[in-house]
Formats: structure tokens, sequence, C-alpha cells
């Protein structure tokens, strides 16, 4: 048997089990006195992945009823598709700003005008890329 604790979301976010954190009704009795809520073996299951991830990708929570139910869809905001976005052009402008220094100080003329083009295609990008999160 195990007893789990849930968030108000229904979310699991601590799990003890009988025999390993509690073996006696008193030490059982402090968990459940704490929030804890019996969980079946099958239900478990669920909360922990066992049984797939849902009807949304997103796993289970324990629903209103008491039993596993589909866990949310997650929303993902404009600010978090453009961070990501930021992340991956972020590195790849560094990486060209580094290789034009090293271009220059070697005085190679065909990469400095090879990397200045690659530069100005990749920030065009980036900026097209924020624009379509938007």
């Amino acid at each position: 048997m195990y007893l789990c604790k849930f968030d108000g979301a229904g979310k699991r976010t601590a799990t003890v089990v009988d025999g390993v954190h509690f073996s006696t009704d008193e030490e059982k009795q402090k968990y459940l006195d704490d929030g804890y809520i019996e969980t079946s073996d099958d239900d478990y299951a669920y909360y922990i992945g066992n049984r797939g991830t849902g009807a949304n990708g997103t796993g289970y929570v324990r629903g209103a009823d008491g039993k596993p139910t589909d866990a949310p869809a997650i929303v993902v905001t404009t600010e978090q598709v453009q961070a990501s976005i930021a992340a991956d052009y972020e590195s790849q402008i560094s990486e060209l700003k580094d290789a034009l220094a090293t271009a220059t100080l070697a005085g190679d003329e065909s990469l400095i005008a090879e990397l200045k083009s690659e530069y100005t295609e990749v920030k065009a990008e980036y900026e097209a890329a924020l624009k379509g999160a938007e």
C-alpha cells in the first residue's frame, strides 16, 4: 500500500510505502494526519507513469473523485517560446562573432566576408523566428 500526498491541482508530491516508511498503524496515522491519502497499487501506477501519459501527454493527476484522471495539457506561453528561440540563436550568433574575431585577427578577408554574410542571415532568421512566435 502507498500513502501519497497531492497538491491542490492533484499532482502527487510525495509518497511513503508500507513496510518501508511505516509499519504500524500509529506510524501510518501520522502520515494520514499530515495529509497523505491511501492509494491503491493500480492508482499509484498511473501517478508514476506506468500506465502511459494520458490523453494530453502530461500524465495523470488525482481527480475530484479521488481517482487518476488525465493531467491538463501544458500551455506554452509566447515568452517561453521566445526564450527557447533566443537560446537557440544566441549560441549560433556568439560562435559567429568568435569566428569573425579570429578571422579579423588573422587578416583573412574572404573568411571575414563569408562570416559577415552568415551573421546577417542568422540575425534575419532570428528576428523572423521571434516575430513568428508572437
